[in-house]
């Protein structure tokens, strides 16, 4: 099997799951920022912030707050 290369959405699941609580969107695109080892630019953080907004796997929590809810995924299948 081909192994795919980590999204950024991926990333952001990983660690909210590692995190299991929720955690603010500027402290979440760092965490990513740093695990994928991108350069942190107002373009890469846009980019990431747009992929998150875009991934049903992320739960928008208010006041720039996401967690991941495996739970919910899986009640969906």
């Amino acid at each position: 099997m081909i192994q795919r290369k980590k999204s950024e959405a991926d990333w952001a699941v990983a660690i909210l799951q590692e995190s299991q609580e929720p955690m603010h969107y500027q402290d979440l695109i760092k965490k990513i920022i740093e695990k994928m080892g991108k350069s942190k630019n107002n373009e890469t953080i846009t980019s990431i912030y747009t992929r998150l907004n875009l991934d049903n796997r992320l739960i928008y929590q208010g006041d720039g707050y996401w967690y991941y809810d495996s739970n919910r995924i899986l009640e969906a299948r």
